[in-house]
């Protein structure tokens, strides 16, 4: 694995790459929010031509200036493909990278396969939700109260983490970037999804639950879904051994 950098956009990014680099079929892993493209270190002995990201915000990656969504990650992902001139790329998102590369696809990016590990992109609109909502309004007034006010962080990321939402919580300066990437629901998009598309769930996931997967496999054409038994939301470094059996053959 070595380590370099790339300017794209202006910013500084940091990526990874295997030592035989070749630009025609590299797998191009895509980690999920907030997590570092080492996240599939594990991986990458099993595979012999791939680079890895760092997203723009996270790892040794500069953050964006302005508020990016999903479209915007998906331009920056284009870019840095072309900036390395690599061609029908495989490319590997998991969660929040999952979305982005559903995201490129769909907006005329060219790949030879996706592979999605537990991806994002799917929103469902419930009472629940709204429910959560309302209360997330109601704690932030409560908060301002005098004697409440020193437990702020506490309670607000008890709160979110109950919700489901402690990434939003831990997001820092990214937060206004993670608000417009939960907007984008990108269901009605899957249908459009032309390539050959690879699902790998696990079933215990909390976080893209595995109807997440069963509809994208409803809805992609294309595409075949593997589930991973006892495996939350990191198939690949819960249960590594079953998951690299399906990747690699996969590949």
């Amino acid at each position: 694995m070595i380590k370099k950098e790339i300017i794209i956009d202006n910013l500084l990014i940091n990526y990874y790459q295997s030592p035989e680099f070749k630009t025609d079929g590299t797998l191009v892993f895509l980690p999920g929010w907030q997590a570092k493209a080492q996240v599939f270190k594990k991986i990458f002995d099993s595979v012999d031509n791939y680079v890895a990201i760092d997203w723009p915000g996270f790892g040794e990656s500069e953050q964006p200036a302005s508020i990016w969504g999903l479209t915007e990650y998906a331009d920056f992902l284009k870019k840095f493909l072309g900036k390395l001139k690599i061609i029908n790329p495989v490319l590997v998102g998991h969660s929040f990278g999952g979305s982005v590369g559903i995201k490129y696809v769909v907006n005329g990016g060219q790949a030879k396969k996706i592979i999605l590990i537990d991806s994002a992109g799917i929103r469902r609109k419930s009472f629940k939700k709204f429910i959560y909502f309302v209360g997330a309004k109601v704690v932030k007034i409560f908060l301002w109260l005098p004697v409440i006010r020193k437990y702020k962080q506490a309670i607000r990321k008890k709160f979110y983490k109950a919700i489901d939402s402690v990434d939003y919580v831990e997001a820092g300066e990214m937060s206004q970037i993670y608000q417009k990437i939960i907007s984008n629901d990108l269901t009605d998009d899957l249908q459009k999804i032309k390539v050959k598309t690879v699902l790998i769930w696990g079933d215990q996931d909390k976080a893209t639950p595995l109807a997440d997967g069963l509809l994208m496999k409803k809805m992609i054409a294309n595409s075949e879904l593997f589930v991973i038994k006892d495996a939350g939301h990191f198939p690949f470094l819960e249960k590594e051994e079953e998951f690299k059996k399906i990747f690699v053959a996969q590949i």
